[in-house]
């Protein structure tokens, strides 16, 4: 979806007339008329560029539109609204209309759709951000912004935005989505304090994904052994620990170098998703910043993670996907997070928004969500942790290793 605002002095109103006849026809009141149901014939893409060819350098975003409209195959249908959607559902229902114009022969599962995410599309809006181009989120103008996570701004002399931010951690693999409003002591004590211990807890993962930071894949080292990617398969070396179980599975125990903070793992994940929310929602969010930048809150206890492995096509970067409810009153979670890293998938909420009315310990389990959020009822097996705990605790890992010809026949 794209947009195009056109400002102009009303001496420019003929200019303006003439660009949205190109969409339309001349009439009395509106002086144009313009369906939302728009083709991209030869004529109106011929008529399109004659126009930016006139006009393009004193009005260099109509160079925008043209490439947008001229890239569509002949005859393609698009639709031209006056209006951005305001919800999630109205835009699933708008694509779901440009698909059909495109694809008349097409079978359709709107029903199917419909009783999965249909009860989920009616309570929340979605935000999911691009992980494949250069996303900026935030003010991009330095000298305006505010962090969004401890107030400073550069106005003021608290604090300074020379640091590239990254709105999820370049360790898993994300090159593209920065975050403007996150100035340098916040970006420090992130990655000083917070995202090494998801760095930690996911060193498995992102080895067996052999997911890349600038340019390199991760080694992980343990006592006894290191794992690492070559660039085809991952490769282990385990000097102990390692046993086999009459079928001839191997089970190899890793132990992390160094203990973790479970609260910092959701810390982490919740910082994330701070980092890409809207920013109408973060004044309801003002206690999940404090807990997240300055510990305010530790020792309460945490609504649980739920994590697991599903069949999702490979991805070079960690992905973020933010349920944000619309309703006030509710007893489903405010914001509700998916993190997939690869195939593997975890879901938690937003603490401590002042959108809640409780402690959301138990959500994943609760009716009402369950009969929200039915796309998970369609994962096999679900593993439900606790990261409250604010002590240090060791990490040790288990893997299996099953033969290709014994994989089919074990779970």
């Amino acid at each position: 979806m794209s947009t195009l605002n056109v400002t102009f002095r009303p001496e420019d109103f003929p200019l303006v007339l003439e660009l949205a006849t190109i969409f339309g026809e001349a009439a009395t009141s509106p002086p144009v008329s313009i369906n939302a149901i728009q083709c991209a014939t030869p004529d109106l893409k011929a008529k399109l560029s004659a126009f930016v060819a006139t006009y393009g350098k004193s009005l260099p975003h109509t160079n925008r539109l043209k490439k947008a409209i001229c890239d569509l195959a002949d005859g393609a249908f698009f639709l031209l609204l006056p209006v951005l959607p305001s919800s999630s559902e109205e835009i699933v229902g708008l694509e779901s209309l440009v698909h059909r114009l495109n694809h008349p022969d097409e079978a359709t599962y709107e029903s199917e759709q419909e009783e999965i995410f249909g009860a989920l599309m009616r309570e929340y809006d979605v935000t999911m951000p691009r992980i494949d181009k250069n996303i900026g989120i935030g003010n991009p103008r330095k000298k305006d912004r505010v962090c969004r996570f401890c107030g400073g701004t550069l106005a003021n002399g608290e604090t300074r935005f020379d640091d590239e931010a990254h709105a999820i951690s370049a360790s898993l693999g994300n090159k593209y989505l920065k975050l403007h409003d996150e100035c340098d002591a916040c970006n420090h004590h992130f990655g000083e304090n917070i995202e090494q211990t998801l760095l930690e807890l996911l060193n498995i993962q992102r080895v067996f994904l052999g997911i890349e930071s600038r340019g390199k894949r991760p080694t992980f080292e343990f006592p006894g052994g290191e794992m690492r990617h070559d660039g085809e398969r991952m490769v282990i070396k385990v000097s102990h620990e390692i046993s086999e179980n009459a079928a001839g599975v191997l089970s190899a125990r890793l132990a992390s170098k160094k203990p973790i903070v479970p609260m910092r793992f959701y810390q982490a994940l919740a910082k994330i998703a701070l980092s890409v929310i809207p920013e109408k929602e973060l004044s309801s969010l003002k206690k999940t910043i404090k807990w997240v930048r300055f510990d305010e809150f530790a020792g309460t206890r945490l609504p649980e993670i739920a994590s697991a492995v599903v069949p999702l096509p490979p991805s070079p970067s960690a992905q973020i996907a933010l349920y944000i409810r619309r309703s006030v009153a509710s007893t489903l979670p405010h914001v509700v997070c998916e993190f997939r890293l690869g195939c593997y998938l975890y879901v938690y909420v937003l603490p401590f928004s002042d959108k809640d009315s409780g402690d959301l310990v138990g959500f994943f389990g609760a009716t009402d969500f369950r009969d929200t959020f039915r796309h998970y009822t369609h994962v096999q097996s679900w593993s439900i942790d606790d990261f409250s705990g604010t002590h240090e605790v060791p990490i040790i890992q288990t893997i299996k290793l099953v033969s290709r010809d014994m994989a089919g026949s074990l779970e």
